[in-house]
């Protein structure tokens, strides 16, 4: 275990402090709806990362730890423990840090039922039987990474009891971002040679390792590995010491790997000098810090679950009383809601809380179904994008029906024709033949509303959104092998067809229920069936306000996400932790997965 050095190391070791080409400096440094201190900027890798989802305002502000909600709000757990590794990494802690054996660090792991914190909740069961698999595969992992390092020559790497961070001067005034001081933290786990010459990070993702990471992230990483001294994690709302945080020594050499969660592998992701360090990160790291600091504006969706500026946001719509749901007793923590949510939890709550509360992946194959469905939007998606005049009526199908891709999804042999076919029975009933050039077309627009007395994110992306006539129209599309069967309601087997009633007859986009729609199209491979929605017609949002009321209401309540054995189990990701999944499935060999039309 080694112990913390520190001494001093002057601002410019950090570019993006000055300014950047095309990223504003002179700007409010906080968005409206929060309160404190603007004048620490707290980044790490995550921050680099931009795409769609990206929200400029709800990330300024997280970049900001001294910065909180003018209403305040109390510090809320949820029943069970939300964080995925969270029990992972004090299990290893224990085993780098305290020197536990194995098998004593997982009977410890089972009798406090992942409690290896104080304030932390409870693991489900499930939970914890992939924490304890996952242990045994880290150790493994890095225990022979560590051989084959050491008979390559490189010396042995210890675990570092703390964390690297890398701070700047302290200025006697704020700059133009209203910012005094910048730190630089970094997630995974921190090892060192006893010269503190090499220096390694071990990073987990949830499935298998991961053969790459993005240019970004890898430069934000190496510079606090090169720079960074070692010192406590500063803690989340509270400013840290003063003083730089440098390494005295810094090391001549940087690795990082990546560990895979699913299958214990590992592989090699950036192993660089201390030049290559800060040559990539001004060129990648840089730029992206800065737009997070200084960047402005709103994009409602997935970050609205974690803003701390929510409530002075005017982008996102309020839909008070969206299904007359009540406020969980006790209060949980922010949550996000998706009919995909509803879809899996109506299936299985436990399926729902491990796969995607706790992002826990095996390596179970995607359905046929499953496979099919995402090939035929990925194409259409493609497809719609382009706005052909005649819609989709003219495009030419795939090229070679019997092996085609769209996307990052690939079929061959019965699925690629079954999805061909599909595609063909699409043409007729393309939504954007002859639309007017002034209609707008979205395709996987995400719509996202707040329930305010639920504090719930709702967010929903149709497979095609378009105006027509000073309405909206949203399409569903979905593929089934099977025709429709008429004894289920149409908006209970598709919840996404009832969450779309309600969020246009809320207005949100703008529309106009009484000139809107909610359509779906389901494909099969001889046939099409288009069926219509009105979100004008009272008797139509009852009855959607009582399938969403009904699927919501046990979702939000629920503190316990306990299995429910079914056919499902046979495709389900977390089924190889889960005891009743497993054993349905062995009492079931001869059965095959069912995931026609779950790409919701």
């Amino acid at each position: 275990m080694l112990k913390s050095r520190r001494t001093s190391r002057r601002s410019r070791d950090c570019p993006w402090l000055t300014d950047i080409p095309g990223v504003a400096m002179n700007l409010p440094p906080v968005p409206d709806g929060v309160t404190g201190r603007p004048d620490l900027v707290r980044v790490n890798p995550r921050h680099t990362l931009e795409n769609d989802t990206t929200c400029p305002d709800q990330r300024r502000a997280a970049v900001r730890p001294l910065i909180g909600p003018l209403d305040p709000v109390p510090f809320l757990t949820g029943p069970l423990q939300e964080f995925g590794t969270n029990p992972l990494q004090a299990c290893l802690d224990l085993v780098e840090f305290e020197g536990r054996a194995l098998l004593d660090t997982i009977e410890h792991l089972r009798a406090s039922k992942g409690v290896l914190q104080r304030w932390w909740s409870p693991a489900h069961p499930a939970h914890l039987q992939w924490t304890e698999q996952v242990v045994e595969r880290y150790v493994a992992a890095r225990a022979a990474e560590q051989s084959a390092a050491q008979a390559s020559g490189l010396p042995s790497t210890e675990a570092v009891a703390g964390h690297w961070v890398f701070r700047t001067e302290l200025s006697q005034a704020v700059d133009a971002r209203g910012v005094r001081q910048y730190e630089h933290t970094i997630p995974g786990r921190r090892y060192e040679s006893a010269d503190g010459r090499l220096r390694d990070l071990w990073l987990t993702s949830m499935g298998r390792a991961r053969e790459n990471r993005p240019d970004n992230e890898k430069a934000a990483i190496a510079q606090v590995m090169a720079l960074g001294g070692v010192g406590p994690k500063p803690r989340f709302a509270k400013a840290s010491s003063p003083r730089p945080s440098t390494a005295d020594n810094p090391p001549q050499r940087v690795r990082v790997f990546d560990f895979g969660c699913a299958d214990g592998s590992y592989r090699k992701i950036l192993d660089w000098d201390a030049a290559e360090c800060r040559r990539r990160f001004g060129q990648h790291a840089a730029p992206a810090f800065a737009r997070a600091a200084s960047s402005t504006g709103a994009r409602p969706g997935g970050a609205c679950v974690e803003c701390k500026a929510i409530t002075g946001c005017d982008a996102l719509p309020r839909t008070p009383d969206l299904w007359g749901g009540r406020p969980t007793v006790p209060p949980r923590p922010r949550r996000s809601l998706s009919a995909w949510d509803l879809r899996l939890y109506g299936q299985c709550p436990a399926q729902y809380h491990l796969t995607r509360r706790l992002h826990v992946a095996s390596l179970q194959p995607e359905g046929d179904g499953a496979r099919r469905g995402r090939a035929v939007d990925a194409w259409l998606n493609e497809a719609h994008t382009l706005r052909h005049p005649r819609g989709c009526r003219n495009v030419p199908g795939p090229e070679n029906p019997e092996d085609w891709s769209a996307g990052s999804h690939h079929v061959e042999g019965d699925l690629a024709r079954q999805g061909a076919a599909m595609l063909r029975q699409h043409q007729a009933l393309c939504p954007l033949d002859r639309l007017g050039s002034e209609e707008q077309v979205l395709g996987q627009e995400r719509v996202t509303v707040y329930v305010p007395e639920l504090d719930v994110v709702v967010i929903s992306v149709p497979d095609l959104l378009f105006t027509r006539a000073g309405g909206w129209v949203w399409r569903e599309t979905k593929t089934e092998a099977k025709p429709l069967w008429e004894g289920t309601p149409l908006m209970t087997r598709y919840p996404q067809l009832a969450l779309g009633v309600l969020l246009l007859a809320s207005g949100a986009k703008g529309a106009d229920p009484s000139r809107s729609w909610v359509e779906l199209e389901l494909l099969h491979a001889f046939d099409a069936t288009l069926e219509r929605l009105d979100p004008g017609r009272p008797s139509v949002v009852e009855e959607a306000r009582a399938v969403i009321a009904e699927l919501a209401r046990p979702l939000l309540n629920d503190t316990e996400y306990a299995p429910r054995t079914g056919h499902h189990c046979l495709g389900c990701e977390a089924r190889p932790w889960c005891v009743p999944g497993t054993a349905f499935a062995a009492d079931h060999p001869d059965d095959t997965p069912r995931q026609e039309a779950m790409h919701v």
